[in-house]
């Protein structure tokens, strides 16, 4: 009798494991992988490929939507394999991405607008670790392995077809240009991960090390800065200058990390019960909020700063001094702010039922809701008109599906953009991160 319970219990025991490491939301369908906003409401989404097998097997798929013509086109050929993440110029127009093709190296940029390409071929055989482009659409920063625990940084340039070492490295994890032509980059050497800047010269490359031990970095949009942690304190490092500036000694990234307004101009940063707004690049504070802003959504446009914290919606007109946090708006069921139209008007947000959006008119005071088939995960409002993006996640799959659409919730119209509807998406299974 004893032999056959002590199966029975562990065969119980073995279903169950499966059931729970297979349970939804533990692996998914994405055929939205990350999105990035391009000029003129276009938008640039990856795809993930084959991510669960080798590193070998694993490759990108950029995908380019328009939504005035309404065509979803591949950015890159068919035979190319993209191992590395693609690099979008500040200006949104020009793409920049590494591939292979037989072996060989490909490093294309692509102006969107004009769809002219540029296309050299170098011969590393894949050790290209990432890029950046900088702001006149024709420099490229490449990270290229040069053997164990080295590595460099190549100013290559497009139009010129002309490529130099300008630094030597050990493992670079970020690197790219900030509007005066400098490269930034963060290099881990011996663990130590150093944020370092090369100006390139006629006369040479002058380097400048501006912090070892950093933890958290990123770039202002419009380059003219750089924000980086060593463990709880922020600072502030301008692209002019060399002196670095502190913003926070109560920074923790495990709150809400700080955004920038697209202008680059303006940066939020939370610390518990306190708000920062923060003129870029003099680092000076303009507003100094107390609120508790544990369980809040928070957007940053050019002029304004919306928070959202239970039931209410607050906003501050950042660029005007001696303003004050108001409530705008209000919804009893809760608002779960998603985001707001470049032009202030119109802001977008869920409440309990993530199938339903509601579209608050801030100019005429009305509301337009919505409910989808689909758990609302994010909205992308790239163009001040009556359309954004909608990335949603359908169950009813043995794993759930990451879809995108494009939606106008005037005509309460919905587009499907990246679906399971013609795609096969079983080379896209991935684990959540």
């Amino acid at each position: 009798m004893k032999r056959t319970i002590i199966p029975f219990f562990a065969c119980i025991a073995f279903i169950l494991l499966f059931i729970c490491s297979t349970a939804p939301g533990a692996e998914i369908y994405d055929l939205c992988y990350r999105a990035q906003p391009l000029s003129y409401g276009r938008l640039l989404f990856l795809r993930y490929r084959n991510p669960l097998l080798d590193p070998v097997l694993r490759s990108y798929e950029i995908m380019l939507f328009d939504p005035v013509t309404g065509t979803l086109s591949s950015l890159h050929k068919y035979d190319e394999k993209l191992y590395i993440l693609p690099a979008v110029s500040r200006d949104k127009t020009t793409v920049c991405y590494h591939s292979l093709i037989e072996g060989s190296d490909f490093l294309t940029t692509k102006n969107i607008e004009i769809g002219k390409s540029i296309k050299l071929r170098f011969d590393t055989g894949g050790y290209f670790v990432t890029i950046g482009v900088d702001y006149d659409n024709d420099r490229v920063a490449a990270a290229v392995k040069r053997g164990e625990n080295r590595q460099a940084i190549y100013l290559i340039s497009s139009r010129a077809s002309t490529i130099r070492r300008i630094h030597n490295g050990c493992k670079f994890s970020e690197l790219g240009f900030l509007f005066n032509g400098s490269v930034y980059y963060v290099d881990t050497v011996e663990g130590d991960r150093i944020l370092g800047l090369v100006y390139p010269g006629d006369g040479g490359n002058e380097r400048y090390t501006a912090a070892h031990g950093v933890d958290y970095v990123m770039k202002a949009p419009n380059g003219n800065a750089i924000i980086y942690s060593k463990g709880s304190t922020l600072y502030l490092l301008r692209a002019q200058g060399r002196q670095s500036i502190t913003l926070s000694e109560n920074f923790d990234t495990a709150r809400t990390l700080p955004i920038f307004s697209p202008d680059g101009s303006t940066l939020a940063v939370f610390e518990d019960k306190i708000v920062y707004i923060i003129n870029i690049p003099s680092g000076d504070v303009f507003y100094y909020l107390a609120m508790d802003t544990a369980g809040t959504k928070s957007e940053l446009t050019n002029y304004q700063f919306y928070i959202a914290k239970e039931t209410k919606l607050f906003s501050l007109q950042h660029k005007k001094p001696g303003q004050s946090l108001g409530e705008i708006h209000s919804d009893e069921r809760g608002i779960d702010l998603l985001s707001v139209s470049p032009n202030d008007r119109f802001v977008v947000y869920r409440n309990r039922d993530k199938k339903e959006i509601i579209v608050y008119d801030g100019r005429e005071h009305d509301y337009y809701r919505n409910r989808f088939d689909f758990d609302v995960e994010q909205v992308l409002y790239t163009m001040p008109d009556e359309s954004f993006y909608i990335i949603g996640r359908l169950g009813g799959q043995k794993a759930p599906v990451r879809e995108l659409y494009l939606y106008n919730f005037q005509k309460e119209s919905i587009s499907p953009i990246s679906t399971a509807q013609n795609v096969d998406i079983r080379p896209y299974l991935r684990k959540e991160e």
